[in-house]
């Protein structure tokens, strides 16, 4: 019998009392999002161990107790929620891991001392500081490794940790080490990665040098650096509108690494297609009537009905990127 393909039926249109349980939902994560600790942290102006990396303009504004207009925070809340899980996971499996204790730093650079805290995911007392994060897909990641951001962060935490008697009393600075675990939050990648080094004092200086600067631009009254691109300040930030409105549409140089690496990711995925559709054109050739079963794969044909579709396309943006000539 000749397998035939089901039409996807219309779209649904939502009743007005499901379209309003839809925005109650929504409102209710948008609410949690926004007075979890982390943005509670942020409303109050205190500096936390995350803040580090990112952009030092976004600190500044906080130290100023310049208000971050509220922006859409479903990634940060599945980031959350699934990082909430992952660490009870972990936990199951490793009963003596401390979950997010609260450590301390104080790190002086050439302007003065500055303290900053921070909740580690999960503290082993053999001296590990894992810290979870999550991505879309691993692809990127896998070539990046952790962010600035993120360099400040797990060390900064190992740190603390060891100062706040977190790990086994034979446990040595020297001993401990950092660790970041990415989960693909969209479920596509059925693994997690993992990147782990030792402390290393280095880049808690280079954390402390960094809110030098930063502190520089809030004495002086003046901008500081906006390392993130563009548009993923549109994308994550509230200040975007006021800070990064006034940008041009000018291109320069890109040299962020993970749009860097995300650009020769997209070449590769493209050379890599037309290969296998090659590839796949080239099978076909040699399967044409064939129907059974190699063992381990079912080779059939399945006919597709013909027929007339007529549609309006959206407008959309394509991404697109060839080799300079």
């Amino acid at each position: 019998m000749t397998d035939q393909l089901v039409e996807p039926g219309p779209e649904h249109t939502m009743t007005d009392e499901e379209a309003l349980l839809a925005e109650q939902v929504y409102a209710a994560i948008m609410d949690t999002a926004t007075t979890s600790e982390r943005s509670q942290q942020q409303a109050d102006f205190r500096l936390g161990i995350s803040d580090l990396g990112f952009c030092s303009e976004k600190v500044r504004r906080m130290i100023a107790g310049i208000p971050e207009p509220v922006t859409d925070k479903l990634a940060a809340f599945l980031g959350i929620a699934i990082g909430d899980h992952v660490e009870q996971a972990v936990l199951s499996q490793y009963p003596n891991a401390i979950r997010q204790a609260e450590v301390k730093v104080e790190i002086t650079g050439d302007g003065g001392t500055y303290t900053v805290t921070g909740h580690p995911d999960l503290v082993f007392p053999h001296g590990l500081v894992l810290d979870i994060k999550t991505t879309r897909g691993l692809a990127v990641v896998r070539r990046t490794g952790p962010t600035l951001q993120q360099q400040f962060q797990r060390h900064l935490y190992g740190l603390g940790a060891y100062l706040g008697n977190l790990f086994s009393p034979q446990v040595t600075l020297d001993d401990v080490k950092v660790a970041n675990v990415w989960i693909d939050r969209a479920g596509d990648t059925h693994e997690a990665f993992c990147h782990m080094e030792p402390y290393a004092a280095d880049m808690v200086t280079q954390a402390a040098f960094w809110l030098d600067d930063v502190a520089y631009a809030f004495v002086h009254d003046e901008e500081a650096r906006k390392e993130p691109p563009r548009e993923l300040c549109w994308a994550v930030c509230g200040h975007a509108p006021d800070c990064r409105g006034r940008d041009t549409d000018v291109q320069g140089l890109i040299t962020d690494t993970e749009v860097l690496a995300a650009v020769d990711l997209h070449i590769e995925a493209n050379a890599l297609a037309k290969k296998a559709s090659a590839m796949k054109d080239e099978a076909k050739s040699h399967l044409l009537g064939v129907a059974g079963s190699t063992g381990k794969y079912a080779v059939r044909w399945v006919h597709v009905n013909g027929g007339h579709v007529e549609y309006d396309r959206n407008s959309y943006e394509r991404l697109d990127v060839k080799p300079l000539r």
